[in-house]
């Protein structure tokens, strides 16, 4: 019986650790799902918090981070998700620059911010470097996601999502 027992507990844990990994390809495909739904969002956020490791994987966190503001009431704990990742999504894009995924994190954030937040000053600057740089992410799928996302929001001419999409 305690056999058993210590089996059923191993395959317990070993489907919630599996559970827990960081699949980059879901975090992308609900990132725009993240400021809606608390519960993935927070799912989501954990699962971030504990094996985000590159900068990629971080500006995500901070993303999730920013998204958990929109799931509380309480406004200290609005503003202390909000700049906590703020803070952490900038502190990727300082490390990695040139990385078309944390300028797209960041251009769809501040886009769709509150203006009062006062988290609006790259929204220009990350929208030409999209425009001059998406085309050379090598992921067809991850190119195609953003891209998608990029213009469902509106937020680029049509002249502009030709460049884009190129």
């Amino acid at each position: 019986m305690k056999g058993i027992l210590f089996c059923i507990g191993i395959f317990n844990f070993v489907i919630s650790a599996k559970g827990q990994h960081l699949n980059l390809n879901d975090v992308r495909k609900d990132f725009n799902k993240g400021v809606k739904n608390q519960e993935l969002c927070e799912r989501h956020l954990e699962v971030l918090e504990k094996h985000a490791q590159s900068p990629l994987e971080k500006g995500y966190e901070a993303a999730f981070h920013m998204f958990m503001a929109k799931h509380t009431g309480n406004p200290i704990k609005k503003m202390s998700y909000f700049n906590g990742g703020k803070r952490l999504l900038e502190k990727q894009i300082k490390s990695d620059p040139n990385n078309v995924e944390l300028r797209f994190i960041r251009l769809c954030i501040q886009y769709y911010i509150p203006t009062y937040l006062g988290y609006r000053d790259n929204i220009d600057q990350d929208k030409d470097f999209l425009v001059g740089n998406l085309y050379k992410l090598d992921d067809e799928k991850t190119k195609d996601l953003l891209f998608n996302y990029l213009k469902g929001a509106k937020m680029y001419t049509e002249q502009e999502l030709v460049q884009l999409g190129r």
